[in-house]
C-alpha cells in the first residue's frame, strides 16, 4: 500500500516545499521514477530493433518519436515535484532545503544527495513541522 500511496502523495504535493516527508516516501517515488523512466527508455530503444528484425521503418520511428515524447515529457514534469520531495526529505533531517543544491555539483552531487536521504528522521517535532503534509 505504500508504494502507491508514496506516488499519489508525491503529485498531490506538486509543489509543496514546506513540511516533511520521511524515508519510505523518497524511496518509493524513486522506484517509481526508475520504472517508469526505464520502461519509456526501453521504448525508445525498439527503433533499433524494428531495424534489426527487418520491420518497416516508419514503424519504428515512430514508436521511438513518441516515446522520446513522452520520456521528455515524463522528465520535465517529474523536476519540479522531485526536489520539493528532497526538500522536505531535509527538512525531515531538520536539515534546511537549500542542502539539495548539493546536487548541483556534478558527478558527486547526486551520489551525496543520494546518501542525505537514508539518514533517519529527527525524532520528535522539529522547526519544518507542518501538519497538513507531515506523514509518519
Amino acid at each position: 500500500m505504500h508504494l502507491f500511496f508514496a506516488y499519489k502523495l508525491f503529485w498531490l504535493n506538486y509543489a509543496e516545499f514546506k513540511g516533511r516527508s520521511v524515508r519510505w516516501e523518497f524511496w518509493f517515488v524513486l522506484l517509481w521514477h526508475i520504472a517508469i523512466f526505464s520502461i519509456l527508455h526501453g521504448v525508445t530503444q525498439l527503433g533499433s530493433i524494428f531495424d534489426l528484425l527487418g520491420f518497416d521503418s516508419h514503424v519504428g520511428i515512430i514508436v521511438v518519436a513518441v516515446a522520446n515524447g513522452l520520456l521528455m515529457g515524463y522528465e520535465l514534469a517529474i523536476i519540479v515535484p522531485l526536489i520539493a520531495l528532497i526538500v522536505r526529505r531535509l527538512h525531515d533531517m531538520d536539515v534546511t532545503g537549500w542542502v539539495a543544491l548539493v546536487g548541483l555539483i556534478p558527478a558527486i552531487g547526486e551520489g551525496l544527495i543520494l546518501l542525505l536521504m537514508c539518514a533517519k528522521s529527527s525524532p520528535g517535532p522539529n522547526k519544518y513541522d507542518d501538519e497538513k503534509t507531515s506523514i509518519h
